[in-house]
């Protein structure tokens, strides 16, 4: 089975989610990384905002680390040296993107922390599908930073693998997993969650292959089901007031 794994250049998890994307190189069952190259501006007026207004501070050092290390070309070569390949676009979208990944004819894509949404075209392209990696428990935890909403509320926290489809964290579910995490240390929590998606992911990759096919569980909805949205200011705020090192 040939699976292309895809994420962002820049996250804001420690050591730029290398924890995830380096161990997965030797996956017998991962022919590519494809990065997106996602530095722009934004970025880095996102983390001197969150210095300077003291919302989150350390997230916004890790940000800019993120942003100005070169980890892209430590991926790069680390995969090279794995005998995988690897491409770099800006948008997972794009038509030079799609041409490639056309050419190549993957069976499966991993996303991996890109916060892309993926089209139509891109969905239907892999023979076998697109899975992503959720950073919430489905089917009740869904929508955006839902690790860092579960240390705002002090619920559980972990992520989960699921099938992409045109809805956001709606397709079947292939794993969850709940992460013992620090809820007094949000970033420790995600590297240390990242550790543990490594392996899951190693884990579903195993079994597409061995049935040939995606099987998972259903994502219904249930009365729990939250819906979260990108935490703001004062999000980040609350989260420092009740002592949570961010």
């Amino acid at each position: 089975m040939r699976t292309w794994v895809v994420t962002s250049a820049v996250t804001f998890v420690p050591d730029n989610y290398e924890d995830l994307i380096l161990p997965l190189a030797h996956d017998p069952h991962i022919e590519g990384l494809l990065i997106l190259d996602n530095r722009s501006p934004d970025i880095i007026l996102k983390a001197v905002l969150l210095i300077v207004s003291l919302a989150g501070p350390r997230m916004g050092w890790q940000l800019l680390k993120n942003y100005f290390r070169s980890s892209s070309l430590r991926k790069k070569k680390y995969y090279e040296q794995a005998q995988k390949k690897v491409l770099i676009f800006k948008d997972i979208n794009s038509t030079e993107c799609l041409e490639a990944l056309r050419t190549i004819q993957p069976d499966l894509i991993l996303n991996a922390r890109t916060r892309s949404f993926f089209r139509k075209d891109i969905l239907a392209l892999p023979r076998l599908g697109c899975i992503n990696i959720h950073h919430g428990l489905l089917p009740d935890q869904r929508g955006l930073m839902c690790d860092l909403w579960a240390h705002l509320e002090n619920t559980p926290a972990g992520f989960s693998i699921h099938v992409m489809t045109s809805k956001l964290d709606d397709g079947a579910i292939l794993n969850t997993t709940e992460v013992p995490s620090d809820k007094k240390n949000y970033l420790a929590s995600i590297q240390a969650a990242a550790r543990l998606e490594a392996q899951a992911a190693s884990q579903v990759l195993a079994k597409i292959n061995h049935a040939g096919k995606i099987e998972g569980q259903s994502n219904l909805k249930t009365e729990k089901t939250v819906y979260r949205r990108n935490p703001g200011i004062k999000d980040f705020y609350k989260l420092r007031l009740r002592g949570v090192k961010i």
